[in-house]
């Protein structure tokens, strides 16, 4: 399932294996889920990247995701992340006043191989 890309200079593929969490490992409600899967579809064709995988447990994210050189990852972190909390708290205001301020972690775990992606994330489980 992975996607070519190509201009005049190059041919690429890149997939991106994301980890990150709740803050305080705040468990996330079904409809919360929802939501969340919901707007980080949106935000893939918003910013161009595609949603290959996604895995919303409890409380933690694991993407797959493929997209072009030009993406940089920290703006899409940020899409993801910041527009996620910000809106889940404007549709579920109760989720607020319940979970506390910031809904994730400020962490999160990348790779290009799903091996190495779940190496780090042992390592932090285990600090």
């Amino acid at each position: 399932m992975n996607e070519f890309h190509s201009n005049k200079y190059h041919v690429s593929c890149l997939q991106y294996h994301i980890t990150f969490f709740t803050n305080n490992n705040i468990l996330l409600e079904k409809e919360e889920i929802d939501f969340i899967k919901s707007y980080f579809k949106n935000v893939s064709l918003r910013h161009e990247f595609k949603i290959v995988g996604m895995d919303i447990k409890g409380f933690s994210v694991t993407l797959i995701i493929n997209c072009k050189t030009t993406h940089y990852i920290p703006n899409i972190m940020k899409a993801l992340k910041g527009g996620s909390a910000r809106f889940l708290y404007k549709n579920f205001p109760e989720t607020k006043v319940k979970k506390g301020g910031n809904l994730w972690n400020q962490k999160y775990y990348i790779a290009t191989d799903i091996r190495q992606l779940d190496t780090m994330v042992q390592d932090y489980k285990e600090t």
